[in-house]
């Protein structure tokens, strides 16, 4: 795994393995706090879930996360209760006021979105957002860790910290 801290605050890592992208979830999931808000952007197949299961490992969820593509919402239990939302099949805005985002918001959990184009303006702007970029190797990935709010910022600089890169 590779990785740099970016001056905007920004982390970029490189991963060339399935293995390490969960790894670097999991390292991020012992960092995250409740209350935590992750916007994950991405074409299909780009690890977002994959890195979403390593968070339920690095949260110690009683159990590892799953696609939720069919259930729109996964909630996992743990010390810190965790949703999983993929709103891919949502059309507009409306339909994604019928899931009641705020009341998981004021839930002390972490709340982690994929396809959250019609929830990014319902949920807090203080968040991580993350893009997922293939690479080069049939599984190399880019993170991109992108802070939305000083404590992400100190979160990404911890990370980078973790993970052997020097800011």
């Amino acid at each position: 795994m590779k990785g740099e801290l970016l001056p905007d605050g920004s982390g970029v890592f490189v991963t060339e393995h399935p293995k390490e992208t969960e790894e670097l979830g999991a390292r991020l999931g012992r960092r995250l706090h409740s209350g935590a808000l992750l916007f994950l952007w991405g074409d299909l197949g780009s690890g977002k879930t994959l890195f979403t299961q390593g968070i339920t490992v690095g949260l110690q969820a009683e159990d590892q996360a799953t696609s939720p593509t069919f259930a729109l919402v996964h909630k996992y239990e743990g010390p810190i209760p965790i949703y999983h939302l993929d709103l891919y099949r949502l059309n507009s805005p409306a339909e994604v006021q019928a899931l009641a985002l705020e009341e998981m918001e004021a839930e002390a959990a972490v709340i982690i979105v994929e396809w959250g184009e019609y929830a990014q303006n319902i949920l807090s702007p203080h968040r991580l957002e993350v893009f997922f970029q293939r690479g080069a190797g049939d599984f190399e990935r880019t993170l991109i860790l992108k802070p939305q709010g000083e404590e992400y910022i100190d979160l990404i600089k911890e990370l980078v910290n973790d993970a052997g890169f020097r800011d």
